[in-house]
């Protein structure tokens, strides 16, 4: 479809044709084109990762609630980022990926913003879980003599890693909606055209200005925050273990000394 044709078909219908709706049909050639093989392809590929990724992280789970020995501060963390994959593995992937391969939306309303919702929460889940892992590994490492971390702090630290993730992402629920697109299609042996309404995913309720802020935050409390806290810690550990010597490295020096001394105590006793 030329943009000529539709400027034509507009002008003879009384209708302005404004930049948007050009944009939106142009745009429209690239639609519902997706070959019947790599749809299958691809459906056959997101289908294993999220069979996979729900089944492995569950078995995780179950490992660690079921087995006392394993239920550990780190092995806590670890089962809350594999409830955080099961979560995005069951409501996230699946839908998302129909969505975007089929550009459209056919499921639900209630569907629109809740997928993805529960993606943003099991993307904060994990990287915050991620940082507190850090914090933890640095704490035991750099001050090895004080208290570990009881289980009852590691549950709290967990429930408020949820309770920020749900806040962070709660803005999704009020911007999500389905509306339909409106757009020019070409139909029939006559090259006649028609309109014809899409249901679309979109952000509505919001200003651009107030969508780009609330990006902005997202991009520094899921990236750079996280990234500068895991990598202080870890570079501090880093220094620590390569400026120490291990245990076992000098009990064989005190060793070697020992028997060295001896050998001269051995050597002065025989001379006399």
């Amino acid at each position: 479809m030329q943009a000529a044709d539709i400027i034509a078909y507009h002008s003879s219908n009384n209708y302005t044709l404004n930049q948007t709706d050009l944009t939106i049909v142009l745009e429209d050639e690239n639609l519902y084109k997706v070959p019947i093989g790599l749809l299958v392809l691809l459906s056959v590929f997101y289908g294993t990762i999220s069979i996979l990724a729900v089944i492995g992280n569950s078995l995780v789970i179950w490992i660690v609630v079921t087995t006392k020995q394993m239920q550990t501060i780190t092995n806590m963390f670890i089962a809350n980022l594999a409830l955080a994959d099961v979560t995005i593995g069951v409501f996230a992937i699946p839908f998302q990926f129909q969505a975007a391969l089929l550009q459209r939306w056919n499921l639900p309303e209630f569907m629109c913003p809740f997928c993805p919702f529960v993606q943003l929460i099991s993307v904060n889940v994990s990287v915050f879980t991620l940082t507190a892992i850090a914090v933890d590994r640095h704490r035991a490492i750099i001050n090895p003599l004080r208290a570990r971390t009881s289980k009852n702090i590691s549950k709290f630290v967990i429930s408020s890693i949820w309770i920020l993730s749900f806040a962070l992402a709660a803005p999704i629920l009020f911007t999500l909606r389905v509306r339909p697109n409106y757009v020019i299609v070409m139909t029939g042996l006559n090259d006649t055209y028609t309109n014809a309404t899409v249901p679309f995913c979109k952000i509505v309720n919001f200003e651009l200005a107030e969508i780009l802020l609330y990006r902005y935050l997202l991009v520094l409390v899921q990236y750079f925050i996280p990234l500068f806290v895991i990598s202080f810690v870890y570079i501090q550990m880093a220094f620590r273990l390569w400026g120490s010597k291990t245990p076992g490295n000098a009990q064989d020096s005190r060793d070697i000394t020992m028997l060295k001394n001896k050998k001269k105590v051995k050597l002065a006793i025989g001379s006399r």
